[in-house]
């Protein structure tokens, strides 16, 4: 028997936390993709990025996408871009994650993707933590 006020989140109004991480190196002055595939409905509220060989030009973008053409739009459609040309610190491997108090559904077989922008001489070794909730049902 499970006791709806003594277990674990029991206020999280049915939200888990099911944060995940991933990892890519961006080859030095490209433009690389780092997509992550939702293998179920998801809520996201903020993506926390840590760079190595990063320099003062390098931005991020941060997207939702179809690249299965799961909604019907076409193969690699961006859906949203919930940050455009974000800047990254150069003097920091921790970027600050910004917390949206909101969060913005991803429906399953759709990606969020990082764009980053790389405009230096060396490799970016990059690592995203995606802030992600289950969806109570």
């Amino acid at each position: 028997m499970i006791i709806p006020d003594k277990i674990p989140f029991a206020y999280s109004h049915g939200f888990r936390f099911r944060g995940t991480g991933v990892k890519s190196t961006v080859p030095n002055g490209t433009t690389h993709n780092l997509d992550y595939k939702l293998t179920e409905d998801r809520m996201i509220n903020a993506v926390h990025l840590m760079l190595q060989n990063h320099v003062w030009d390098d931005y991020v973008k941060f997207q939702m996408i179809d690249i299965d053409n799961i909604l019907g739009y076409g193969a690699n459609v961006v859906l949203d871009e919930f940050a455009s040309d974000w800047n990254v610190d150069p003097a920091t491997c921790s970027q600050r994650p910004e917390v949206i108090q909101y969060p913005a559904k991803i429906a399953k077989d759709l990606y969020v993707r990082i764009v980053y922008v790389s405009t230096g001489g060396t490799d970016v070794e990059i690592k995203a933590n995606l802030y992600l909730h289950k969806v109570p049902t």
